[in-house]
């Protein structure tokens, strides 16, 4: 897999969507932490 994020590994991304799925973290601040959409967003998550 190529890198996700420029600021962050594909492990730290990886990370903080499973946060996001256990739900300990709101998509909006994650969008604004990795600087992305939620186009792009949701397409990770996939």
């Amino acid at each position: 897999m190529s890198q996700l994020h420029k600021r962050f590994t594909s492990e730290q991304v990886k990370e903080l969507l499973e946060r996001y799925l256990r739900n300990e973290i709101e998509r909006k601040h994650l969008q604004e932490i990795l600087d992305i959409k939620e186009r792009r967003f949701f397409a990770l998550v996939r």
